[in-house]
């Protein structure tokens, strides 16, 4: 069971709440953790860059941050998409911004699992993982 907490900086965006911790469960039911606390945030380009700037020294637009406060037996974390940058992407990459939303959710999830993105190899594996899964859910979350 996951104790999850879905919060937005902005009344416009729209969301599911209960499709959202479906898709968490997906993803984590394979875990070993004895308890599962999830804060997900949704906000926009600027907030998510500050956090980006001040947590890890880089002034980038970024989509999705996942801060782990607990991770051994237990799972605590926060995990802050950029809605503006969901939006953004799903255009550009012309998918649904329910597709794109699936999408971040399961890459600030694979990084509290311990995948990995800062070089090409790791990158792959990860990338691989987190598009076989949006691949085999429906999960309608928008």
């Amino acid at each position: 069971m996951i104790n999850l907490s879905v919060n937005n900086t902005n009344p416009s965006y729209q969301y599911d709440s209960t499709s959202i911790s479906s898709l968490c469960e997906l993803v984590l039911k394979d875990t070993d953790y004895e308890s599962i606390s999830l804060n997900i945030i949704f906000c926009d380009d600027e907030r998510l860059s500050k956090l980006k700037a001040q947590y890890f020294n880089e002034d980038v637009l970024t989509d999705v941050l996942a801060f782990p406060i607990q991770n051994d037996i237990m799972l605590e974390s926060e995990i802050y998409i950029s809605y503006d940058r969901a939006l953004s992407s799903s255009k550009e990459f012309n998918v649904s911004l329910n597709s794109e939303l699936v999408r971040l959710i399961i890459h600030g999830l694979l990084h509290l699992l311990g995948y990995r993105d800062d070089d090409a190899i790791s990158k792959k594996i990860m990338f691989d993982k987190q598009e076989a899964i949006v691949k085999s859910c429906n999960i309608k979350i928008v």
